[in-house]
């Protein structure tokens, strides 16, 4: 193979994408008089076009980034677009193929993507998330080499068909550098969408850096909804339901594409760290149930995740805490309180007994009611011995003569 160095050819996006500081180096082909020739790259749409003097020949054309697996296809024109689906981002660089079989004569011919600029000026530790279902956030730190006066802006596209997008609103570091995105109205998730970050100064070229997002991988759940716990005391056992969360690109019953963590904590636990928790093992299903229920304050919490569908893989927010339960201070108090009341009652009642024996009269206390005085009755209480003694001490009667005169009428 005969290898040729140069640069070859360069072209860019010239859409709402800024000037990508990159080249495309021709490395080689198997001919010095290959009849492929002249690759040129669209980064915005990964889009590799060529020129070649064969006729109604069948093309492979391949993408190679770093240590990850070919992207090749099969055309029949010059034209080769790389699908989105199984692409690389290619801010560290790529390698692009052309081979083609013409008259059992194979050729081919072969292009480098170097991005240019100072190392260490491109973005770091971008990432981005999606969350209250249709707000987005998009986060990186300055590069470790940039110049103070550098800038940031970042773009985006859902679809190699639609145009690019820039952030409409940018959050600046205390340098007055981009460092964030907020983006709202954020709908469609479902599709991988290329992010770019470019950058300017007036000191050096700043390296760009791209990267491929399927955007419902990066969402954060919401917590699930109406959260309910019934407790029942005879069985020992509480019910726990709820329903799922909302994600914006899901309609239906998609209950199944989603399991759930419970997480039911001693209230105690707060203010005991050795308090364990009692988690209910991952469900699928909308409703769990407590078996170790006791009369103690819980507090519970439910979050939510991914299973099956196209549904983010990562822990959701947890819900706000529900207390359920009696709480053990409260039944404490309560038993305190009878006890105070049992056991002060018996040291009132015997002062009370004792003052009452030793200033009180139980007679005048309780005097019977007084009934009304019965004469009579008091001639029959006298005794025999008292009516022989009062019959002795009388004085002796003394007995008259009565004088009876009759008076006879005569006729």
């Amino acid at each position: 193979m005969a290898a040729t160095l140069g640069i070859f050819s360069m072209f860019f996006c010239v859409m709402l994408f800024p000037t990508l500081h990159a080249d495309i180096v021709y490395t080689g082909s198997n001919s010095s008089s290959s009849p492929i020739a002249n690759l040129t790259l669209n980064p915005g749409k990964l889009k590799l076009t060529w020129d070649s003097s064969l006729n109604d020949t069948e093309y492979r054309c391949s993408m190679h980034v770093g240590e990850s697996k070919q992207t090749e296809k099969k055309v029949y024109n010059k034209t080769c677009t790389f699908s989105r689906a199984n692409a690389n981002p290619i801010h560290k660089g790529a390698l692009f193929k052309v081979q083609a079989m013409y008259n059992n004569i194979s050729y081919s011919a072969e292009a480098r993507f170097i991005p240019q600029g100072m190392n260490g000026t491109s973005v770091e530790n971008f990432s981005c998330v999606i969350y209250n279902i249709s707000f987005m956030n998009c986060t990186w730190k300055a590069g470790r080499n940039a110049p103070e006066d550098t800038r940031y802006f970042l773009f985006f596209q859902y679809s190699k068909e639609e145009d690019e997008q820039e952030c409409p609103r940018y959050i600046r570091d205390a340098l007055g550098r981009p460092i964030a995105c907020s983006f709202q109205n954020v709908t469609d998730i479902k599709e991988k969408v290329y992010f770019l970050v470019n950058g300017s100064s007036n000191e050096s070229e700043i390296q760009f850096y791209d990267e491929y997002i399927t955007l419902y991988e990066i969402e954060i759940l919401t917590p699930p909804l109406n959260i309910t716990v019934n407790c029942s005391e005879d069985q020992a056992g509480c019910i726990v339901r709820w329903k799922r969360p909302q994600p914006s690109h899901m309609e239906g019953n998609v209950d199944h594409c989603f399991e759930y963590q419970i997480d039911i904590r001693n209230k105690n636990a707060i203010a005991n760290p050795k308090e364990s928790s009692n988690r209910c093992p991952m469900v699928t299903e909308t409703s769990c149930t407590f078996q170790n229920y006791v009369k103690k304050k819980y507090t519970l919490q439910i979050r939510a995740k991914g299973g099956l569908c196209l549904v983010s893989q990562n822990w959701g927010e947890w819900s706000e805490p529900i207390e359920f339960g009696n709480p053990e201070d409260a039944v404490l108090t309560t038993t305190v309180v009878l006890l105070l009341i049992a056991f002060g009652t018996i040291p009132v009642a015997l002062v009370i007994f004792f003052l009452c024996k030793r200033y009180c009269s139980l007679k005048k206390m309780f005097s019977p009611v007084p009934q009304p005085k019965n004469k009579f009755h008091e001639l029959f209480q006298i005794s025999d011995k008292n009516i022989q003694r009062e019959w002795m001490d009388l004085p002796p009667a003394k007995y008259e003569m009565e004088e009876i005169t009759t008076v006879e009428e005569i006729k």
